[in-house]
């Protein structure tokens, strides 16, 4: 079985959730029959370091004891987007930038890679939190906020938290292979598994983090009424406004219109669909509240490029 070394750079302040299942993909793979992941933690010294929950987690090796790693994978975190800490990694990273297959971020450890200047000129991401913060830390980079991972091959970064583990799957079914992939997450419990270049989060929880207590009621409402038909006049008449003044408001508040985050709202309930029921599209399209499978197709693929068809064999 062909061995690969895979390396977790941890400081005081990481994030454990990015540390811990990331590894817990390769450890899984290989002990499937994958590849054999030798898996290592390392840190400026020897020593416990502290995560952001107060787990603590002692370095395998320091980062002058490292010889050669496959892959390297940095966690976010508070300390990675703290100074000192990134300028102590900067040379040692620059030099696993020259010297390593690839190079990963999770959630914030892109503010570490963006820090020694291997971002630039590239799109990556980071967690939804934090994308205006690399944004204007780190102009030459080209910040995408609507992705769960982006990979370059040499270089990926990944968005917050969770979809750490999504990248660490496309990482092992490039090592392994799709059939060791998807057992992982079988294994796992989860999903294989979420294209990076989906949203990092669902239209209805984007949309209450952009309105105000207004219209805070009102997704919730639409959504158990998807089937229907939802006309403007009927959600003016739930917030006791005119057509006119709710579609101006709404659209002020969300940047859509009314009929614009209806239908955002029925695709995103579609995608939910295609991946957790095994419903035939005709049906879909009836509970999404499209008349019939033909207009649901044509929309769904205006949206998201690919046919229903298509997208459920790819994410199931």
């Amino acid at each position: 079985m062909i061995s690969k070394k895979i390396g977790w750079l941890i400081f005081d302040g990481f994030n454990a959730l990015d540390l811990v299942g990331p590894l817990e993909v390769f450890t899984i793979a290989k002990e499937l029959g994958g590849m054999d992941y030798q898996t290592t933690i390392i840190g400026l010294e020897n020593r416990p370091y502290t995560s952001e929950s107060g787990l603590s987690v002692v370095a395998h090796m320091s980062t002058a004891q490292v010889n050669q790693l496959d892959t390297l994978l940095i966690p976010g975190g508070a300390g990675s987007r703290d100074a000192v800490i990134q300028q102590q990694h900067h040379d040692w990273l620059l030099s696993m930038l020259n010297n390593t297959r690839r190079v990963v971020s999770v959630c914030t450890g892109a503010f570490l890679l963006a820090a020694t200047g291997a971002l630039n000129h590239k799109k990556a991401t980071t967690h939804w939190n934090y994308t205006q913060a690399l944004k204007q830390a780190y102009p030459l980079v080209k910040v995408v906020s609507d992705s769960l991972y982006i990979d370059h091959g040499k270089i990926a970064t990944s968005a917050g938290i969770s979809s750490g583990v999504d990248l660490a799957l496309k990482l092992v079914e490039k090592d392994c292979g799709n059939d060791i992939a998807v057992q992982v997450a079988r294994f796992m419990v989860i999903h294989y598994r979420r294209a990076g270049n989906q949203a990092q989060f669902s239209t209805p929880l984007q949309s209450q983090a952009e309105c105000n207590s207004e219209f805070s009621d009102l997704t919730s409402w639409i959504l158990q009424h998807l089937p229907y038909n939802i006309t403007v006049g009927m959600l003016a008449q739930k917030m006791n406004m005119s057509p006119r003044n709710f579609s101006r408001r709404f659209s002020q508040q969300l940047g859509e219109s009314p009929a614009k985050y209806i239908e955002l709202l029925r695709l995103d309930y579609a995608r939910q669909l295609l991946t957790e029921k095994d419903w035939h599209i005709q049906r879909i399209a009836m509970s999404c509240g499209y008349a019939n499978a033909d207009v649901f197709r044509r929309a769904f693929e205006r949206k998201f490029v690919i046919s229903p068809g298509i997208y459920r064999a790819r994410f199931c």
